[in-house]
């Protein structure tokens, strides 16, 4: 697994301007398994685009992917966090502005070191 931390720009689009703060946080803060919210940095004010009404919104991500057999290194995987992000958030995404990234592996399972003297006493009683 690898992790990305980065930060978001996207338009979120709005039914009304009634108390839309607390909508888009509390939309942020729902964010589970491929994106968690770290910080919410700003959200501006709502305008009327063709569609209705929108706000932009910038907020910290925290993003998981999985690991690709092409990718050898950390850097190759910076070109799947556009799409991965896109993919998992409403709204339009405008850009992402990749913190940096590491590796959430789990560590190998501790092998128990077999007592060789104690077995041959078992099995000889």
């Amino acid at each position: 697994m690898v992790q990305a931390e980065t930060i978001v720009h996207f338009y979120y689009d709005l039914e009304s301007e009634d108390d839309y703060n607390n909508k888009i946080s509390h939309y942020l803060s729902g964010l589970k398994g491929t994106l968690q919210t770290e910080e919410t940095i700003s959200i501006g004010t709502p305008f009327e685009n063709g569609n209705g009404l929108s706000v932009r919104v910038v907020a910290k991500l925290k993003v998981s992917m999985d690991e690709r057999p092409s990718c050898k290194h950390l850097d190759d995987y910076v070109s799947f966090i556009f799409p991965t992000v896109k993919r998992n958030i409403l709204g339009e995404l405008i850009s992402t502005q990749n913190l940096y990234l590491t590796y959430a592996r789990k560590p190998k399972p501790v092998k128990k070191k077999v007592n060789w003297e104690e077995l041959y006493q078992h099995w000889n009683d």
